[in-house]
């Protein structure tokens, strides 16, 4: 950008904002995400208008946000006619392209090769859905291809299921810009192209259906009755990961609901947005319209930025400075449009033109309070200031209030806690009303060292009939858990909040949107909440609401759970087991206990907790959530399914007896992770998971979106765990596990695993460590009591709030309740060894006792833990246990001492050992003074070490009276006085005696003497002093000079003599009170 032009922008456009050509035009935009583009985004956008009586070549100019990079973005290679306008979405995205117009790469009336799902296609199988696979043998017809609804064009036989494929040419990829595939099907469908999944229906129990898998639900093709089938858009950046120019496949296999349905329908449609203008392909069905595809920017808008059009020559044609007070639900536009003035207005309208619009000059100021929110012993009156040119409304019930609520012309009084949200209105109405202003006041209720959450909401958005998230509804069911009530419905309310910590410190004001959140647990008076913030309101909450995980400070959602199925009885057992799981290598959500207000009212007790997501990655992890694949039983919740659909081929198509099978499962799965999840869900007996009882619940996996990633299962929702409802000790949960009620892929891969004997032992010494030490009776025990002490305070209030509603209903209940989960699990610890041993057809449980000798000389870790000592657990025979010795401090390993009979390798430090029977084992150690000797020996003007053979890993440590002068292994020109050594390695650490030096002589040791092109030079300084060295020649010339200040100890330094000419060379010493020298000679 040329310098020169900057005084000229700023002076005419920062300040006066006004456009200099009569042909484009700033018109109207949003910084606060207000406008949902093509992939369903709220994003940020400005509205061009060209209100020139010309069209204008958009690709001749550039927009930007910072006056110093105008060509920060060059608009379209398009045409903008005489007064009209452009939306430009300013997202940030990149790459983004244009269509100039749509076409059909695949339609269902082509001709397609299918096979009929009776038996698998062959040969080759696993790659059916892949351009390489041979399809000669399949059957050909036109689409659609089914039977039953008359939709179809080629019919077949019933069959489970239906597998296509249909080759198509892309002529030249680079000149799409965009994808649309459309389903309409008849029961469920998964579609791939050039073998990646781009698309599948929710109604599979597995990620990989096998040709007789049915559906676990009707859909019923909708089309021919004149329906919009399913749709999945596909941008610019996904387009060359699918597609390729030149031959591709489009492949999709239908399932049915039933073996014997009376219909199957296949109807599948592949559009292409192309960039160039000629026609390739083939005409979209006349009921296909193509998305509106926007113009997006490479940048996206905040308050205080400067919005500005320039021309290629770097002038600026329009720019406008971004008000800080914009709002989503505010634009700032112009009227009329194009060379109007500049305001407000309270109904933005995006590729509208802005003549319908009310111009508001400004928006009002906020009133004021003289008490804020927080906590009162008594009822007070708080007194409301404002502008004198405004008048304020109220509400006490979370409204926002508007000039039909109450007018404050006085003080108001606060008699119990309430929420008071405050309004102020302009008197000519020539400003948007002002924001609103919440204030929570709690009088004479406490908080008991809790956090609390004032949630405030529009009444209606919770108790309107029709509308409210918290009721029943019209069309609520009979039964419990009522399905079709309001609170199933995935609606969401903008609300408000505010939250206090423990000390009763306000922190933070929110605007969110909440929602209902759980499973059944919906159906109980006291509901759990998603809080969902959003950058189109107040952006994400940043404070540390999770004590145990106080290094995260940003949350982008997270939800306040009532307690899920246990919110009538102990309410803690999910914040248990994610707390045991604390030092596991599962990933688990974090627990925070909280007391929750909603709209004034105490609603009670609550626990926040973290949302699974990849947003939950991110900050747990430090992984960009844009680069996680993260799934759950339906498929992806984010990225794709495919890295572990080809990990579930590779492993369950690997013989298990293979040297390398561990090695592909640690290559696909975070072990550590993967081991410890399932003994976790194994051991808690969790009925609500994996297909066990209901379905595949409660699955979900992440791995980063790398080459290298690997997957990570997350443990959440435990409420059905600890015989809650109904199961007992004696249920064998790693049998169900490997064979659930629901068949997929998370059981066949765990079933398989467990065939293969490294990681059969790797599994069963896990488990065991985690009985001995997590589950472990005392550790259990002291983790409850923990939490529930952590509400134990606030417990009485809950109950009064909510008796004879829902539970517990009385204090002594909730402490059965919760000493009832501690029974359960003192319990559960036998049956769960009975069942590692029966199931994984190992040798009996062990005892294994460990100590060391002497008492408190060292560490013992057996496989992953390190219990306090001495110590026994109970392992099983047939899988080895690993055991390592660490010497504590001043002692070093010597020997193992054990009852086994098949015991060796006693002097290494790291053994493995069968247990055949119960086992002692006693690490013994010796003192290091005991096992080795230092001394210190003077020979050649030396000072050398003298060790004890089979001593390595050393460090130096020399003294010369009491001061340390070197960490050398040798001390060179020795000076009079008083050496000591120390040496260490490992843990030991051992000094010599004292060794006394008697030396009249001072010694500068130069070598090699003559030298070639290095000097070495040593000496030893006793005391801390400055220190000159220097290198001259014969006439006094100092070549080279080295200060040191403070100098202490040995110096030991090379220096570089081969630029020299052959001669007589000297080095001095220089102390402040001596100087020290000595000669050389410089060979070539």
């Amino acid at each position: 950008m040329n310098p020169l032009k900057k005084p000229v922008f700023l002076l005419l456009f920062i300040l006066c904002g006004f456009a200099l050509q009569a042909q484009l035009a700033i018109n109207e935009f949003n910084c606060v995400r207000g406008y949902t583009d093509e992939f369903g985004d709220d994003v940020d956008w400005i509205e061009i208008h060209n209100y020139s009586a010309d069209s204008v070549l958009l690709s001749e100019y550039y927009l930007s946000d910072n006056p110093d990079n105008l060509d920060k973005w060059q608009f379209p290679n398009t045409y903008l006619g005489s007064q009209e306008i452009l939306t430009i979405c300013a997202s940030g995205r990149e790459n983004m392209k244009l269509p100039n117009h749509w076409e059909s790469l695949v339609v269902a009336e082509n001709i397609w090769q299918y096979w009929l799902g009776s038996s698998p296609p062959t040969p080759d199988w696993g790659n059916w859905n892949t351009l390489g696979f041979n399809d000669q043998s399949w059957n050909s017809g036109q689409g659609g291809i089914g039977y039953g609804d008359n939709d179809d064009n080629t019919i077949i036989a019933v069959t489970p299921s239906l597998y296509l494929r249909k080759e198509f040419q892309v002529i030249d990829v680079d000149d799409i810009t965009q994808l649309l595939f459309h389903a309409d099907y008849d029961d469920g469908f998964i579609a791939y192209l050039n073998g990646i999944e781009i698309m599948r229906s929710s109604n599979f129990n597995s990620f990989n259906p096998g040709y007789a898998e049915l559906t676990n639900a009707n859909h019923e093709a909708i089309l021919y009755n004149g329906g919009i089938p399913e749709s999945k858009f596909f941008n610019t950046n996904d387009i060359k990961e699918i597609l390729v120019t030149g031959t591709n496949i489009l492949a999709i296999q239908v399932h049915n609901a039933s073996a014997t349905s009376s219909d199957m329908s296949s109807n599948f449609f592949l559009s292409a947005g192309i960039a160039g203008a000629t026609y390739r392909y083939q005409s979209l069905p006349n009921w296909i319209v193509p998305p509106a595809i926007n113009a997006h920017t490479t940048f996206k808008l905040s308050h205080g930025e400067t919005i500005v059009i320039s021309d290629t020559s770097e002038t600026v044609i329009d720019s406008i400075l971004i008000p800080n007070n914009i709002t989503n639900s505010i634009s700032y536009g112009r009227i009329p449009d194009g060379i109007g003035s500049w305001c407000y207005f309270n109904s933005p309208s995006p590729n509208l033109l802005n003549d319908q619009n009310v111009c508001f000059s400004s928006i009002t100021s906020e009133p004021n309070t003289d008490l804020y929110s927080g906590w009162y012993p008594y009822p007070f009156q708080v007194n409301v200031s404002s502008s004198s040119n405004s008048t304020t409304y109220y509400t006490t019930n979370g409204d926002i209030p508007d000039t039909d609520d109450l007018v404050v012309n006085g003080p108001i009084n606060i008699n119990s806690s309430t929420v008071l949200s405050l309004r102020s209105f302009s008197s000519g109405n020539q400003e948007l009303p002002s924001a609103v202003v919440d204030r929570t006041f709690i009088v004479n209720e406490e908080n008991h060292n809790l956090p609390v959450f004032s949630i405030i909401t529009d009444e209606d958005n919770l108790w309107n009939w029709f509308t409210g998230i918290y009721v029943s509804g019209p069309n609520a069911g009979t039964d419990y858990p009522f399905f079709g009530s309001n609170f199933w419905e995935p609606w969401s309310r903008k609300s408000r909040m505010e939250f206090f910590d423990a000390s009763k410190t306000k922190r933070f004001e929110a605007e969110f949107d909440l929602e209902i959140h759980g499973g059944w647990s919906r159906a109980q008076p006291q509901k759990s909440f998603r809080i969902d913030t959003k950058p189109t309101y107040t952006g994400d909450v940043e404070y540390s609401l999770i004590d145990k995980k106080s290094s995260i400070t940003q949350y982008n959602n997270f939800n306040i759970r009532n307690g899920g199925q246990h919110n009538w009885s102990d309410r803690i057992q999910d914040a248990l087991i994610s707390r045991l799981a604390e030092n596991s290598n599962i990933d688990r959500m974090g627990y925070q206990p909280c007391i929750m207000y909603l709209n004034g009212e105490y609603w009670g007790l609550y626990g926040i907790r973290e949302k699974i997501d990849e947003h939950y990655v991110e900050s747990n992890h430090g992984i960009d959530s844009r680069k996680v694949e993260l799934l759950n039983k339906d498929g992806a919740l984010s990225g794709s399914v495919d890295h572990f659909l080809e990990t579930y081929s590779l492993i369950m198509n690997t013989n298990v007896n293979d040297a390398d099978f561990l090695d592909i499962m640690g290559s696909r799965f975070d072990l550590n992770n993967y081991v410890d999840y399932f003994i976790f869900q194994t051991y808690i007996q969790n009925m609500d998971w994996l297909g066990i009882a209901w379905g595949l619940n409660n699955i979900k996996l992440w791995r980063p979106d790398t080459t290298d990633g690997k997957w990570r299962y997350v443990l959440y929702d435990t409420d059905a765990s600890f015989g809650y409802f109904g199961q007992n000790i004696f249920a064998n949960y790693l049998y169900f596990a490997r064979n659930p009620s629901a068949p997929n892929a998370h059981a066949q891969i765990f079933d398989r695993a467990l065939y293969n004997n490294e990681f059969k032992c790797q599994f069963t010494n896990r488990y065991d460590d985690l009985i001995n030490t997590t589950f472990q009776t005392s550790n259990f025990n002291a983790v409850t009591i923990e939490l529930a002490e952590s509400i134990e305070e606030a417990i009485p209030d809950h109950i009064a709030r909510w008796s004879g509603q829902v539970g517990p209903g009385s204090k002594n209940q909730w402490e059965n309740a919760v000493t009832g989960i501690s029974q359960y699990n003192t319990s559960r610890i036998a049956t769960a060894r009975q069942h590692l041993n029966q199931t994984l057809s190992l040798q009996g449980e062990r005892l294994v006792n460990l100590n060391t000798f002497p008492v408190q000389s060292g560490i013992i870790q057996v496989n992953s833990i390190k219990p306090n000592l001495p110590w026994n657990g109970t392992y099983h025979g047939g899988c080895p246990i690993s055991l390592k010795a660490t010497p504590q401090r001043g002692f070093i390993f010597s020997h193992w001492y054990s009852t086994a009979s098949n015991f060796n390798n006693v002097t290494a430090d790291s053994i493995q050992v069968g247990l055949a029977t119960n086992t002692n084992f006693v690490a013994h150690f010796d003192t290091c003074e005991n096992v080795i000797d230092v001394d210190v020996l003077a020979i050649n003007n030396r000072l050398i070490p003298s060790i004890s053979e089979g001593v390595s890993g050393i460090t130096y440590e020399w003294q010369l009276n009491g001061n340390v002068i070197s960490a050398d292994s040798l001390i060179y020109n020795p000076i009079n006085g008083n050496y000591k050594l120390t040496i260490r390695f490992d843990s030991c650490v051992v000094e010599s005696n004292v060794f006394a030096v008697q030396n009249e002589s001072y010694n500068v040791l130069l070598y090699p003497n003559p030298a070639v092109h290095e000097l070495h030079v040593q000496f030893l300084i006793g005391q801390q002093q400055n220190v000159t060295v220097r290198l001259l020649n014969t006439i006094g010339q100092v070549l080279q000079e080295e200060s040191l200040e403070n100098f202490i100890g040995q110096y030991n330094k090379k220096f570089d003599v081969s630029s020299y000419a052959r001669g007589s060379y000297l080095i001095q010493v220089i102390t402040p009170n001596e100087m020290y020298s000595e000669k050389f000679i410089l060979t070539k």
